[in-house]
């Protein structure tokens, strides 16, 4: 140890010694990570390592492959061997964090305890120039080592929701095989806490449909109860199919009009676009592929409404957080400095 400090107010001040219940701090060691004990060379008495709980989640991070990959002049580190840097640089303050090799050489697979938890991490990536695909999030299984059987992560949730609400929380827990654990009285006047038992792949993007249906008015919290045995059966997270385009180029406004009752839109007029990219929320459960690219045919009758004013609906606005939530598991997400896109894997050249 070559230097000590201690804190006064919001002051670092440098000293000789420090005693029994000072918080300090020092320099003069390498190699030092979060749970190490520096103790007396005699009388080494280490204090017990930090128990962090086992990662639930995990997704692919994986080098840029779309058409548009490495365009912005704010993407400055868009390769594989960047991206494991930084993935190593985080684990070492993240203790919850976890990566390896991923089904290419140019992807990897980081586990965290959640999907707000790698979604705070591709936050700050995207903000420091980082340019990468991600796959959809997937639950971690674990094996029961007495039994064999697979093990899952289950969650204890509790929403926050005003009394009017409370029929939508329950069919939508019910719908993602949620068990209700208890009912109290919250404590803002007409307001309930419903508290809930679901796995944890069955909380994936369920915020942001709680915020949908209840006006943003219902708050969830979650917390790791246990891992329960899987029952092997699958939940659908998302009951509306993509709009795609097969074309590469410009959203147009004719086009973008012609499809609006077909479903709702990521995009806007003039926005770039590309061949597999997904564009848009369908009104069914099937995908649709359309040509958004496609232009009005020019002609020299003038229409008997060519003076009215149409206008369209806003694009959705999507954020990291909701894109996590709403992609399925044949998409992947393109995370840039600048927007977010989403498209079919099959569609991505040199991708798994």
């Amino acid at each position: 140890v070559t230097k000590l400090w201690h804190f006064e107010n919001n002051d670092r001040i440098q000293i000789d010694k420090v005693k029994a219940g000072d918080i300090c701090a020092f320099a003069g060691l390498t190699e030092v990570t979060i749970g190490d004990t520096v103790v007396d060379q005699n009388d080494a008495r280490p204090l017990p390592p930090i128990q962090v709980e086992e990662p639930t989640v995990a997704m692919e991070f994986s080098v840029n492959k779309s058409p548009f990959a490495a365009q912005l002049k704010e993407s400055t580190k868009v390769t594989a061997v960047q991206i494991k840097a930084r993935l190593e640089k985080e684990c070492l303050t993240n203790l919850a964090l976890r990566f390896e090799p991923g089904s290419t050489s140019e992807s990897f697979k980081v586990k965290g305890r959640g999907t707000l938890q790698l979604g705070i991490l591709m936050e700050n990536m995207r903000r420091e120039g980082f340019e990468f695909m991600v796959s959809a999030p997937e639950v971690l299984l674990r094996e029961d080592p007495e039994t064999g059987k697979n093990l899952e992560p289950y969650e204890d949730v509790a929403v926050d929701v005003p009394t009017e609400y409370q029929g939508v929380i329950m069919e939508e827990m019910q719908k993602k095989g949620g068990v209700m654990k208890g009912m109290e009285t919250g404590a803002v006047e007409n307001s309930l806490i419903l508290s809930f038992e679901i796995p944890t792949r069955c909380t994936i993007g369920m915020p942001g449909k709680f915020m949908q249906r209840t006006s943003g008015t219902a708050v969830m919290t979650s917390q790791f109860s246990h891992w329960g045995e899987f029952d092997g059966t699958t939940i659908k997270l998302r009951d509306k199919g993509s709009i795609t385009t097969g074309a590469t180029g410009k959203a147009t406004f004719y086009s973008i009009l012609n499809f609006q009752q077909r479903g709702k839109f990521f995009v806007e007029p003039a926005e770039e676009v590309y061949a597999g990219q997904v564009i848009g929320l369908h009104n069914k459960d099937t995908d649709l592929a359309v040509n958004i690219t496609k232009e009005k045919a020019v002609s020299n009758v003038r229409a008997a409404s060519s003076s009215f004013t149409v206008a369209l609906p806003p694009k959705i606005q999507m954020s990291i957080d909701d894109w996590l939530g709403h992609m399925d598991t044949d998409e992947v997400l393109e995370v840039t400095p600048g927007p977010l896109r989403l498209a079919k894997k099959k569609e991505i050249k040199g991708l798994k």
